[in-house]
């Protein structure tokens, strides 16, 4: 898919939001897209539990509601090589 040219944001994490963010919004085109991959461990936790991350509530809401629109909606962590 490629990466963005965005804004950078303040911590990774941020920035590993708005990355998944994106990518979620391109392949809404694509309806037999069900997975997503990324190798941020941390990325994975925030959206399995949400509620422990609050610092971060807007952009995970913004999440769950891409969420939505893929109904058999994973993701997955992929090691970097």
């Amino acid at each position: 898919m490629g990466t963005r040219n965005y804004i950078r944001l303040e911590f990774p994490l941020h920035s590993e939001l708005e990355a998944l963010r994106w990518g979620m919004e391109s392949m809404l085109q694509y309806s037999t897209c069900r997975s997503f991959g990324i190798d941020c461990k941390d990325l994975i936790a925030m959206i399995k539990e949400p509620r422990a991350w609050p610092s971060f509530a807007t952009e995970l809401k913004r999440i769950e509601t891409l969420q939505i629109c893929f109904p058999d909606f994973k993701i997955t962590h992929i090691p970097r090589v």
